[in-house]
């Protein structure tokens, strides 16, 4: 049965693993104290109304942490260095990489295989592409709004039909996710005819038990794979192998 319904990783499957963490945080945190250098604390009751975009979302923060610039440069900073999935944390990181995106001071480093395999994957009628990322909607809207093609920023948000994060799926590595996500893109019926690609060897494993096709993608810098688990799974380097 042949696939007709692509689901996507992102980081370490269709860009470099270490965007995040190597670009994506550090621009963040460089541009965090400007940012709030702009605000006056401490901040009111939480029920003051605001037009201010980065005030609403500081209201976000318990009260003793919002009391000055100090106190909330030092939370998010802990939360980033600890790697903790904070919804105040990600409604900001989105807000700023926003303006980076936006000023061309961000791009995202797709890989030019994977650019060239969704254009070539939607060339037949009926075929669909989802993205399934432990980062948020929003943030993943973002980077494939800001894709770094050859030089020049492209938009490949067109090209996908939809987005899952764990708040609308669920975890990843759990086989209830993947089945979740087959009911809302309504292939619960044709579970064979979705290919989901992952550089997470579990997360393969958690799609293969709900039904879906599933291949383990291996790129430069990703987590080592065991020789067991190189037998168990398909194995690609590149989505062109899939052409």
């Amino acid at each position: 049965m042949s696939v007709n319904t692509l689901v996507l990783d992102i980081e370490g499957t269709v860009c470099p693993i270490m965007f995040v963490k190597e670009t994506l945080f550090p621009y963040f945190l460089a541009k965090l104290p400007l940012v709030l250098e702009l605000i006056v604390f401490p901040l009111g009751p939480s029920d003051d109304p605001s037009d201010d975009p980065i005030v609403t979302i500081l209201y976000g923060l318990d009260e003793e942490v919002r009391t000055s610039k100090d106190s909330v440069l030092e939370h998010f900073q802990s939360l980033v260095a600890r790697d903790i999935k904070d919804p105040v944390l990600k409604s900001l990181q989105g807000f700023i990489w926003k303006s980076g995106y936006e000023s061309g001071e961000l791009k995202a480093p797709v890989y030019s295989d994977s650019i060239e395999y969704i254009r070539e994957f939607l060339s037949k009628e009926g075929n669909r592409i989802f993205i399934y990322s432990s980062g948020s909607i929003k943030a993943q809207i973002l980077l494939f709004g800001y894709v770094d093609d050859n030089g020049t920023s492209v938009d490949l948000n067109p090209c996908l039909s939809g987005y899952f994060d764990i708040t609308t799926a669920g975890f990843k590595q759990d086989a209830s996710s993947y089945t979740k996500i087959l009911v809302e893109i309504g292939s619960s019926e044709a579970t064979k005819q979705v290919l989901f690609l992952s550089d997470n060897v579990h997360e393969v494993k958690a799609a293969i038990s709900a039904g879906m096709q599933s291949k383990l993608v291996i790129r430069p810098g990703n987590a080592p794979v065991s020789k067991e688990d190189l037998t168990l799974y398909e194995i690609i380097h590149s989505l062109e192998e899939l052409s």
